[in-house]
């Protein structure tokens, strides 16, 4: 059965239309990748924080090894110090380990787009990896209790400090002791304490003193997280104010110059106000500020003045999930109730934790400082009087007991503070706070937040205290790390950030060479079928010069229509031997 050439063309071009068809298929599947982002989907919908995902489901109870190493400053110079032969000379000891588990309970997804929940935190000895056993070291160490009165006093007025020097003399308590390292981080018997517990049992609610019961005594807060669907609706009123002034009958110029005079003023309004973010704090008991600090209801009288960035706890974080895609231009508040502050991170470098691309996060220089002019650091100084640079005042969350918070060996802080003590050797490897972020999820994949405990002492009036004043004695630093995540989300870190993004990169590079290349096939093939439709074809010139001698007689006849009567033949071409 002959094929004709109309039959032909026919049958290419709905080739070609195939072809097209496909080409075009393909590279809008490959279009449609890149502006779904799968991989994105699949991120957003598991690791969006709503109840039952696996974002929530891992929040609950993080499955996150975190330790906390105890370093204690031991006095070795007890008698030349108290004698006033020597300055105080300390000598670093630990690290004693505790590992740390939290559980948010009572979480609850609000109608307002926020979750409100219950931190709990307990520490459990972890001996093999300390260096001894705190039941049974003893150490020297300043009296806490006694210091602490003594210059809490002197903070009052002179009457008052020779008033509690003259009340606490008959006790007879020692200036330094000697008890266990178990004892000095978790309560040891105290007369002072004793008293006040008995009669401020509302103020004083523990019998015993001890450093590391009073930092991770966090009770039942209850704290309330902003969601993205809260912050997502904030926006959205704000968008809409502006859009209801527009239709108030304002000319389109003005309306466009005041929206820009208000973001303008909403730019300056964040300089001194943190601007609400998905996972940032929304209120903490209830309360969107530090009240020991001096934040009052926001309908007080006086709110506009007391209320500043320095007391405030909104658009802070509680450390446990941070929000996703992070610039490396962020700056992020961290809140522990510890550290009776808000302590500023920044970005400082980028690198790689297990092949996974991450943001390193250090505490900022000025952290621990406090000036007057500063809303951000200006409520902790206390009657136009800032403690020296690198302390950060604990006072209000200790009971009005003089104590400080710094970095560890007082790194980053005025040198005088380390200079006047012997045993100090500030580092920033070892010293410095830092938090390693995964940039897209928002998760901290390892920390190293460290601080120091220190005495703050004022006792010129007390002979026989006199040697500690006007000195800042270092108590304890702690280290509280997540040293690495579990295998399950290391994998799943990897997955999603590692291997998948290269994947559908790859696919669609795939998608769309598939495409052009058919595409392109279609073009060729059209083409060529062009030229061969433009082509006269003869059959009788094939046969002319043919060299084969006998043509078929049914062959013939139907040349013979043609218009030549007699077909020209061509005789078998002869090659003579030249021998």
């Amino acid at each position: 059965m002959t094929t004709t050439p109309a039959f032909t063309m026919v049958s290419k071009r709905k080739r070609v239309v195939k072809l097209c068809c496909l080409g075009v298929l393909f590279l809008t599947l490959a279009y449609a990748i890149i502006v779904i982002d799968p991989t994105e989907v699949i991120v957003e919908d598991k690791l969006s924080m709503y109840e039952g995902s696996y974002l929530n489901r891992l929040w609950k109870k993080p499955p996150l090894e975190v330790f906390i190493s105890i370093y204690v400053f031991n006095i070795t110079n007890p008698e030349a110090f108290m004698r006033g032969e020597e300055r105080l000379r300390v000598q670093e000891i630990g690290p004693y380990v505790y590992q740390e588990f939290l559980e948010h309970r009572n979480s609850t997804f609000n109608p307002n787009g926020t979750l409100s929940f219950i931190p709990v935190r307990r520490q459990v000895f972890v001996p093999e990896r300390s260096v001894g056993d705190p039941m049974e070291d003893r150490i020297m160490i300043p009296n806490i209790a006694l210091l602490g009165v003594s210059s809490a006093a002197y903070r009052m007025s002179t009457f008052a400090a020779f008033a509690v020097a003259a009340a606490l003399k008959p006790l007879g308590m020692a200036p330094i002791l000697n008890i266990t390292t178990h004892d000095l981080l978790w309560g040891y018997d105290d007369p002072l304490v004793r008293i006040a517990s008995t009669l401020l049992p509302e103020l004083i609610h523990f019998q015993k003193l001890g450093i590391l019961d009073r930092m991770f005594d966090d009770g039942f807060d209850t704290v309330t997280i902003n969601l993205p669907e809260s912050v997502r609706n904030q926006q959205r009123e704000v968008e809409d104010s502006i859009v209801d002034d527009d239709d108030d009958g304002v000319p389109d110029e003005l309306a466009e110059t005041l929206q820009e005079e208000y973001y303008h003023d909403i730019v300056l309004q964040s300089k001194t106000e943190e601007p609400i973010r998905d996972y940032s704090i929304d209120v903490w008991n209830g309360s969107p500020g530090l009240a020991h600090w001096g934040y009052v209801a926001k309908d007080h009288w006086d709110a506009d003045r007391r209320n500043t960035p320095c007391n405030t706890l909104q658009g802070s974080y509680d450390g446990s999930v941070f929000p996703r895609n992070i610039s490396k231009t962020e700056v992020f508040k961290v809140y522990r109730k510890a550290f009776c502050r808000t302590l500023p991170i920044a970005f400082e470098r980028e690198g790689e934790v297990d092949g996974i691309k991450a943001y390193w996060f250090s505490i900022q220089e000025n952290a621990f400082e406090s000036s007057i002019d500063d809303p951000y650091t200006s409520c902790y100084c206390k009657n136009n009087q800032c403690l020296p640079k690198g302390l950060g005042d604990l006072s209000p969350c200790w009971y009005n007991i003089p104590v400080a918070v710094s970095l560890p060996h007082f790194y980053k802080g005025d040198p005088t503070l380390s200079q006047a003590i012997d045993g100090l050797s500030p580092n920033k490897e070892k010293h410095d706070a830092v938090i390693i972020m995964q940039p897209q999820l928002g998760i901290p994949m390892k920390a190293n937040i460290r601080v120091q405990i220190s005495l703050l002492t004022n006792v010129s009036f007390n002979s026989e205290l006199r040697p500690f004043h006007n000195t800042v004695i270092p108590l304890i630093w702690a280290e509280m790390s997540l040293e690495k995540l579990t295998p399950e989300l290391i994998l799943l870190l990897n997955v999603l950030f590692g291997i998948a993004p290269y994947l559908q990169t790859g696919f669609i590079c795939i998608l769309a060479l598939l495409g052009a290349s058919l595409l392109a096939t279609a073009v060729l093939v059209l083409l060529c079928s062009s030229e061969a439709a433009t082509f006269e074809y003869d059959p009788r010139k094939s046969i002319r010069y043919s060299t084969v001698n006998m043509i078929p007689y049914p062959l013939r006849k139907e040349l013979e229509k043609y218009g030549e009567a007699e077909i020209t033949r061509r005789e078998p071409l002869l090659i003579e031997n030249s021998a």
